[in-house]
């Protein structure tokens, strides 16, 4: 009798969890058009009223507002909030924050807000402007459908938010499904380059793909190899400097994705992670990032 009861008890509850997982539904929280300006992935914002336009970065735990912004749309400072920002050197700093009463993604309201002040190290002159950028703690409470081929971004709501809710992409055809880990929400993912194993951050705020100088000494790279390759200068959020350079690799491997003998950036990346995939990689799929799964559609 005990063992009958408890088949009877594991079938309900295996019927509850199949109810449970059909009462889930996805739905459009809004779409923003998604503009390409040279790897400067942006979309257009409405701040207390005023059009502007905001870089889309995945990589960057938290949103932040320009000077010009602040000057432009006239934000007064809070003085209750102040944020320690950690830019590409490392080198944490503290930083105050703006107030903000209406910040609008399209049809989407996300109300009132606290913002650091940043500077970005560039950006393209388009019209409205970009006045700063949206980072995780705006991002990853939706799915985002990364369209750049279309010029569209699409904030996905998953209802009820819940780990049950297993919902694929509303897609046609086929695609690669990626497993990937939230850490303060931004996604990671596993990655094989020319044999050895690595953790990538998905950054659409980088113009390209960056390999850690400290990944490329672990492949048996060399600062004297490295300055063979073409390269340069470039700088973060920080404004600091920092060299690059481009080499040539034999294999990178994730999930479906592989590719053969490619040209990837090397800079120091001071991250949890050994590589950005940056702006081009989004440029190139069909990118569906799952917050409420942990898991990245590739199309």
């Amino acid at each position: 009798m005990k063992r009958l009861i408890g088949g009877v008890l594991t079938a309900l509850l295996a019927l509850t969890g199949r109810a449970e997982a059909s009462a889930c539904r996805m739905e459009q929280a809004t779409v923003l058009p998604l503009h390409d300006d040279g790897g400067y992935l942006s979309v257009p914002v409405q701040i207390n009223g005023q059009a502007a336009s905001m870089i889309v970065d995945t990589g960057s735990q938290g949103s932040l507002m320009t000077p010009q912004g602040i000057a432009a749309l006239h934000l007064p400072q809070d003085p209750d909030r102040h944020t320690v920002m950690q830019g590409p050197n490392g080198a944490p700093r503290l930083v105050p924050n703006i107030r903000i009463t209406d910040l609008r993604l399209g049809r989407l309201s996300l109300g009132a807000g606290s913002m650091p002040v940043g500077s970005l190290p560039g950006s393209p002159m388009i019209h409205p402007p970009i006045l700063g950028l949206l980072g995780a703690d705006v991002l990853d409470g939706y799915d985002l459908e990364f369209d750049v081929p279309h010029q569209r971004l699409v904030f996905w709501k998953i209802l009820p938010n819940s780990p049950d809710c297993q919902l694929a992409p509303l897609w046609k055809g086929q695609w690669s499904t990626v497993p990937a880990r939230v850490i303060d929400g931004r996604m990671m993912v596993t990655f094989t380059l020319d044999g050895a194993r690595g953790t990538a951050l998905l950054d659409s705020g980088a113009r390209s793909h960056i390999v850690s100088t400290d990944f490329a000494y672990r492949l048996g790279l060399t600062d004297e190899l490295l300055a063979l390759d073409p390269g340069g200068t470039t700088a973060g959020v920080d404004l600091h400097e920092r060299r690059y350079h481009w080499h040539r690799f034999k294999r990178f491997s994730m999930g479906g994705t592989v590719w053969e003998n490619p040209v990837l950036t090397v800079a120091p990346v001071h991250d949890q992670t050994d590589m950005l995939l940056g702006s081009d990689w989004f440029a190139k799929h069909d990118i569906w990032l799952s917050y409420a799964t942990s898991q990245i559609f590739v199309r």
